[in-house]
């Protein structure tokens, strides 16, 4: 059985970016580039999987790392043939390996699969070709009069008819042992370098390069923002359509952005203007929108999150969130919670049942079941210098326009008239109003 090994080329500067960042590391849908390649060999289960990191390489590595990834460091960016001569210790022991260029983020597993297959028909090289209309900057593959690969001629060195041609991808196999013999003849360029596409022209004095040929959409490369907008956009539209064929309700497409990483289950809804990134997942029957952003964020089943701000936290099931609240840091909501209008959330914990609405603010908290957080009631959480923690027991009021200086406990079943400001712990069943509040006998209502 075969022994695939994958080299993936992440050295270059990515000078057409205009960036700081270095190209592989741009993200489309919320991973970067290069992540994205890298899943797609995954999906091949390769036995070695080598990243050559050049340009930033330290900060490349830190942000692809994996344990089935090693790096290779190309410290002088010499050319992409190189670069794969680097990996052969890497790579000892596979008898095939394929090579992907680490800025096209639209290749797919079975575009790779038929590539490996492709090889056969070759016995030492095989490649992915595509028909464009403009190719630009791109290789140009060269064939003979019976349609045979002659040479992939590097767009500067071509002088062959302008328009419409027929160019390399940037996706190869080769054999292991014809690749690394043959490595060591590749000719250096007028611009120093040693180009990968030198070989197809040794493949063909021994039996011509197979191609394997892919819609421009696929193997488009990013080399500008330009590009990285339109990976963008073709990335999302088959995101949107996994999703609608698993049985998600994405009511408006051109409206609707979701990561690569977002896990959504059947029956749920996302309405226009939302953004769901990260690490987020929404259960059977949520509803999310209109315009609402969920990051990094746990959506439980029946829940709706309406216009809202859902960061880095995990709402329980049957909940309302909005409009315009914000739930962040490591916040956790029960059951049957309602969150919003204008209330914001962070780092706290609610049971099942809170109800907290309009212009509330609730920080470092930890708030029992059922507890009611009446309008403009907040946590003073922050004394200059550290955060401190606020708790309020199950089914405790806290009225209208409360201010709780933390630290602070509301014991089960207390209320807090409104206005008060609590500086002190208030026991269970106890009211307390004033300024600062004190225990204060409260009568009932005549029915």
């Amino acid at each position: 059985m075969s022994r695939l090994g994958v080299v993936v080329l992440a050295a270059g500067m990515g000078t057409r970016m205009n960036s700081a960042l270095p190209k592989v590391l741009h993200p489309v849908c919320g991973m970067p580039m290069g992540a994205h390649v890298i899943a797609a060999a995954r999906e091949l289960g390769p036995a070695r999987i080598a990243v050559v990191v050049g340009h930033q390489g330290d900060f490349v590595r830190d942000q692809l790392a994996a344990p089935d990834l090693v790096f290779v460091d190309q410290t002088e960016l010499l050319g992409t043939a190189d670069a794969v001569r680097r990996c052969e210790s890497a790579l000892a022991g596979c008898d095939r390996v394929m090579v992907l260029n680490g800025d096209c983020p639209l290749i797919t597993p079975l575009l790779l699969l038929g590539l490996n297959d492709a090889l056969a028909s070759s016995g030492a090289m095989a490649f992915v070709s595509c028909k464009v209309d403009d190719p630009g900057r791109l290789g140009r593959v060269v064939r003979d009069a019976l349609g045979s690969v002659k040479a992939i001629v590097e767009a500067a060195d071509y002088e062959g008819p302008d328009g419409p041609g027929e160019i390399n991808a940037g996706q190869y196999v080769f054999d292991a042992d014809w690749l690394w013999r043959t490595l060591p003849q590749v000719p250096v360029s007028p611009k120093g370098e040693y180009y990968l596409t030198s070989l197809a022209g040794a493949a063909a004095a021994l039996r011509p390069a197979a191609t394997v040929t892919a819609a421009a959409t696929e193997a488009l490369g990013v080399d500008d923002r330009v590009k990285l907008a339109e990976a963008e956009a073709l990335m999302r539209a088959r995101i949107l359509e996994r999703h609608m064929l698993a049985g998600v309700t994405i009511s408006d497409p051109a409206a609707t952005y979701i990561d690569a990483g977002v896990k959504l289950a059947q029956d749920v809804t996302v309405l226009p203007g939302s953004h769901l990134q990260g690490a987020t997942t929404v259960e059977t029957g949520g509803v999310i929108g209109p315009a609402s952003t969920l990051r990094n964020a746990v959506i439980g089943p029946a829940t709706r999150v309406q216009s809202s701000v859902v960061e880095d936290s995990r709402i329980g099931a049957r909940c309302n969130v909005g409009p315009f609240a914000h739930v962040r840091g490591n916040t956790t909501a029960g059951d049957d919670c309602e969150i919003g209008n204008y209330a914001e959330v962070k780092n706290s914990v609610l049971g099942n049942g809170v109800k907290m609405h309009h212009f509330s603010y609730m920080g470092d908290a930890d708030i029992g079941a059922r507890a009611n957080i009446a309008a403009g009631s907040i946590t003073s959480n922050f004394d200059g210098v550290r955060k401190h923690r606020t708790t309020i027991g199950e089914d405790a009021f806290i009225g209208c326009d409360t201010l709780l200086i933390a630290p602070v406990t509301v014991g089960d079943g207390a209320y807090t008239a409104s206005g008060a400001v609590v500086t002190r712990d208030v026991g269970p069943g106890q009211t307390v109003a004033g300024v600062p509040a004190r225990p204060f006998e409260r009568k009932e209502r005549a029915e």
